[in-house]
């Protein structure tokens, strides 16, 4: 008999003699009969299916995540990389105890278009100032919020203290990255 079971055995479709089978598979162990090749290859394809799908299912979310949240790095690494890509720091000095603070990463910050303007424009470090005196001594930080704005070579562009409405957010954004500093003042380019 060359059936991969015997009759007793859970069959799959019907029996038919045209449907070619391997003798001595491994396949005689499992408790359902196996009647070809193609059978057989579909039921070890599906475990591999299962894992694959939970897989991307369960890496989908962190990836999605990545493209609604802002990308902090630290300012050592912030200042090289900007030398080596061109694109200005965009630095926000915050404090635990800083209500204007979580304001702005609440509302702002959540904004999808400015997350894409600041994720793609320009590399953004987020300093503690309780944590990180050196920094706030260096950029002489008495207040929070400030947001300040360096050039590729570390240079001060602008700095801004306090709250900053998304709209206006978003001109500053445009203000810098398209090099209007170096011709324009921003009060006279916010009237524009």
């Amino acid at each position: 008999m060359n059936d991969l079971c015997s009759d007793k055995s859970a069959v799959l479709g019907e029996r038919s003699s045209s449907i070619p089978t391997r003798s001595g598979c491994f396949l005689q162990k499992f408790p359902l009969c196996f009647r070809a090749d193609r059978t057989a290859k579909s039921i070890f394809f599906l475990p591999i299916c299962i894992a694959l799908a939970a897989c991307l299912w369960l890496g989908c979310p962190s990836f999605l995540d990545a493209a609604d949240k802002l990308i902090y790095r630290d300012y050592e690494t912030a200042l090289q990389q900007s030398k080596d890509s061109q694109r200005p720091l965009f630095i926000f000095f915050t404090s635990p105890w800083c209500y204007q603070c979580t304001e702005m990463e609440r509302k702002v910050f959540q904004n999808k278009e400015i997350i894409s303007l600041l994720n793609e424009q320009f590399l953004l470090v987020e300093v503690d100032i309780s944590q990180e005196k050196k920094l706030k001594e260096d950029f002489l930080i008495n207040y929070t919020p400030t947001t300040l704005f360096l050039d590729n070579h570390g240079k001060p562009i602008i700095d801004v203290k306090g709250y900053i409405p998304t709209n206006r957010l978003r001109k500053l954004l445009r203000y810098v990255s398209e090099g209007h500093y170096k011709t324009t003042a921003f009060a006279d380019f916010e009237k524009k």
